[in-house]
C-alpha cells in the first residue's frame, strides 16, 4: 500500500491535532507519523511565541526576562547538531510555513540526507500535515481548559529544585535538570545548572514579592514536547520580611501527559478502522458515546457497530470498562 492510500495513518495525525492540545505538546507524536507518511531522515519545527503586552509589561516589573520569542523542537536522532547545521548538511530540505502569509506562526522543515529529492507529491502531503498543525494552533484549547484537556492528565515524573530569592541554585534533582534541560532546549538555549531558568526565576518573583503583586501564583505551566510542565513554588524556611535574601525557595516539577494524549496513545494499541478510532477517542475524552454522537455526523446505526467493535478489539463489554482502559487515574495541581 502505498503512503497516498495510508488512510489509518492519515486518521491518527487527524485526530491527534484534533484533540485541544498545543502543538508543542504533541509534536514528538505527530512528526513520527509525519516520518512515515512523508520518509525523512529528520524533522524541525520552529513555533512563534505568541506574547501580550501584558506579559513583557510584567516580566519587565517583576525584573526577570520576557518569555521567549519562540519554541524549538527537532526529532533528529543526532541531538548534538544545531538547528541550522543539520539543514545546512542535508542533501534534501522541504518546507511548510504555519499560519498566514500576514501572522506566520511558524514553519515546519523536513530533510533528508540521502536518497531521492522531495517531489510533487510530498509537497502536496506536507501541506496537508500543515493544515492540521494550523488547526492544532487555532483551537488549542490550553493547558487551563475544559474538561478533559490541560491540566488533566497522568504524571509521568515529579522533581525538585531548591534556590535562593536571587535565583542560585542550591539543589537540583538529576529529574530536574533532565525537565529544565528539555526547557532550554525547545527555547534553543544552554540550561545553566548554577542559576535559575526565567521560567522558575518567575515563581520565585512571586513568592518573594507575594504582597506587593497579589496576582502572581506561584505556580506555572509550560507546554513541553510530549506533555505538560506544571511547576509551584514555595518557601522552605521561615522567617521575616527584613531577611528575605536569606530564605530559601523550592520549586517543586511535574511532567504530565494530558489526557488527549494518553487517549491516543492507548488506541494505537490495537488496530482500528479510521471511523472506530474516532469514535474510540472521543468516547474517552467525552466520557461516553455521547461525547462521540455529539461530535461525528454520523448514524445511529454507525455509532453503534463502531462501539461495538471498539469493545472487542479492547476486550471489554461496556464504557466503563472502555474508559478504564483509555482514562487512568488523572492528576490535577
Amino acid at each position: 500500500m502505498s503512503r497516498k492510500k495510508n488512510s489509518r495513518q492519515w486518521a491518527r495525525l487527524r485526530i491527534l491535532c484534533s484533540g485541544g492540545l498545543h502543538l508543542m505538546t504533541l509534536i514528538p507524536d505527530a512528526l513520527e507519523l509525519v516520518r512515515e507518511l512523508i520518509p525523512n531522515s529528520a524533522s524541525q519545527l520552529y513555533l512563534l511565541a505568541q506574547q501580550s503586552p501584558e506579559d513583557v509589561q510584567e516580566a519587565n516589573v517583576l525584573g526577570v526576562l520576557p518569555p521567549p520569542n519562540g519554541y524549538f523542537y527537532g526529532d533528529s536522532v543526532d541531538f548534538g547538531v544545531l538547528p541550522a547545521e543539520a539543514r545546512a548538511r542535508a542533501a534534501h530540505v522541504l518546507e511548510a510555513r504555519l499560519g498566514p502569509v500576514s501572522n506566520p506562526l511558524g514553519t515546519l522543515t523536513l530533510l533528508r540526507d540521502s536518497g531521492p529529492a522531495f517531489d510533487t507529491d510530498d509537497e502536496e502531503d506536507l501541506g496537508r500535515v500543515a493544515n492540521y498543525f494550523d488547526h492544532a494552533l487555532r483551537n488549542a484549547v490550553g493547558i487551563n481548559g475544559g474538561a478533559g484537556i490541560g491540566l488533566s492528565g497522568v504524571i509521568e515524573d515529579e522533581a525538585m529544585l531548591l534556590a535562593t530569592t536571587n535565583g542560585d541554585i542550591l539543589f537540583l534533582s538529576d529529574s530536574a535538570g533532565a525537565l529544565l534541560d528539555q526547557l532550554a532546549s525547545q527555547e534553543q538555549q544552554v540550561f545553566d545548572r548554577r542559576t535559575l531558568p526565567p521560567f522558575c526565576l518567575r515563581l520565585v518573583e512571586s513568592v518573594v514579592y507575594g504582597e506587593r503583586y497579589p496576582w502572581r501564583l506561584p505556580a506555572g505551566t509550560l507546554e513541553l514536547a510530549g506533555g505538560v510542565l506544571e511547576a509551584r513554588a514555595q518557601w522552605m524556611s521561615a522567617g521575616s520580611y527584613d531577611a528575605i535574601h536569606s530564605r530559601t525557595v523550592g520549586i517543586f516539577l511535574k511532567f504530565v501527559v494530558p489526557m488527549p494524549l494518553r487517549i491516543w496513545r492507548a488506541l494505537g494499541s490495537v488496530e482500528l478502522s479510521p471511523q472506530q478510532m474516532e469514535v474510540a477517542f472521543w468516547m474517552g475524552l467525552g466520557g461516553g458515546r455521547e461525547a462521540a454522537r455529539s461530535r461525528m455526523d454520523v448514524s445511529d446505526a454507525v455509532l453503534r457497530d463502531c462501539v461495538k467493535a471498539v469493545y472487542e478489539k479492547f476486550g471489554c463489554t461496556s464504557e466503563a470498562g472502555l474508559l478504564a482502559i483509555l482514562r487512568p487515574a488523572i492528576s490535577r495541581m
